[in-house]
């Protein structure tokens, strides 16, 4: 029986795999039903990329929030031991996964659930953040449902 096809093995027999790399990337992210958002590793977080599903969660075009910080969704009611449970998280290269409330463009309220995972460089240095977002209709306890 043969190994499992990694998708990726393509790179490895085309000469144009960082064209078509490029390319499904863009796609996956583009057309995600999950909202992408890519931040900076440095102080304040700043956003270089959302994608179209992020703008229809939260009511921010990109210019509203590329160079700001992922703090701009949160709000009275977004739970500061999540936060600090992410911050924590982060700050220890591990992959981070919560929920919390927070707030839309318009200042209404939602439920996100987010996965954020680290980038690193070659040097295994990380650089940028890659966060994968949803909101939720059930608005249970971020403590009651994780680790």
């Amino acid at each position: 029986m043969e190994g499992k096809k990694d998708i990726f093995d393509i790179f490895e027999r085309d000469e144009n795999y960082r064209y078509i790399m490029k390319r499904l990337l863009e796609a996956s992210m583009e057309e995600s039903y999950n909202s992408i958002m890519i931040s900076e590793a440095g102080p304040g977080y700043p956003i270089v990329y959302v994608n179209p599903a992020f703008t229809l969660m939260t009511g921010y075009e990109p210019e509203d929030v590329i160079g700001e910080s992922p703090s701009i969704l949160q709000g009275p009611k977004t739970d500061q031991e999540v936060i600090d449970r992410l911050k924590m998280d982060i700050s220890n290269g591990k992959v981070f996964q919560g929920r919390a409330i927070n707030y839309r463009k318009d200042g209404s309220e939602f439920m996100m659930q987010w996965k954020i995972a680290p980038i690193h460089n070659e040097e295994n240095e990380t650089t940028h953040y890659l966060a994968i977002q949803q909101a939720i209709m059930e608005w249970a306890s971020d403590k009651d449902r994780n680790p």
